[in-house]
């Protein structure tokens, strides 16, 4: 009876642990490396350049890992807003099963705020694959305005509403998003 309730034990604590899982929170250092990394992924760089006179502009990015690179295409980088670059919001995860997923860092830039119909930030997001650098997801999220939601919510003003966001992934096609799925 005390290896059963000790079996039943391990795997509720086993089954909590799996899904408890979080991506860690990482820096961006001026080089463009990410420090937090593990070991064998310490050479993993963020490479971005800026067009002239337009800062926050994104005319380049480059993911550089496992020996691998990824430019991600000029129609992609359209979807970073204008002045997006701070805050720039980058985790990763590499302590799960890669059978499910790769290990990965994601790249976040997200809008400046916009109105008070808007209290959520919106934001663009690349998920990179830590192994071999591949471009893995690339997901909008936009704040949908109160009046665009529940009515009740609507008419109690911004401080009764709570924003929602809406995930919405950019479907590819040759390395840009895809016109006909957006």
């Amino acid at each position: 009876m005390t290896r059963m309730m000790a079996l039943v034990a391990t795997v509720v604590l086993g089954t909590t642990a799996a899904f408890a899982h979080q991506d860690s929170i990482l820096s961006l250092g001026t080089d463009g490396t990410i420090p937090g990394l593990p070991p064998a992924y310490q050479t993993t760089r963020l490479h971005l350049v800026f067009s002239e006179g337009s800062a926050g502009v994104v005319q380049e990015l480059s993911f550089l890992s496992s020996g691998r690179e990824t430019r991600v295409q000029p129609c992609l980088l359209r979807l970073i807003a204008k002045a997006s670059l701070r805050p720039l919001y980058v985790t990763g995860s590499w302590y799960h099963d890669e059978t499910i997923m790769p290990h990965y860092v994601q790249i976040e830039f997200r809008d400046p705020p916009s109105s008070r119909q808007t209290p959520a930030q919106t934001s663009v997001r690349f998920l990179f694959s830590l192994r071999d650098s591949v471009l893995l997801e690339v997901t909008r999220l936009i704040a949908m305005p109160l009046s665009a939601q529940n009515p009740e919510d609507a008419a109690h003003g911004s401080e009764g509403g709570h924003a929602t966001i809406q995930f919405q992934p950019v479907h590819l096609l040759n390395g840009c998003p895809d016109p006909s799925l957006q």
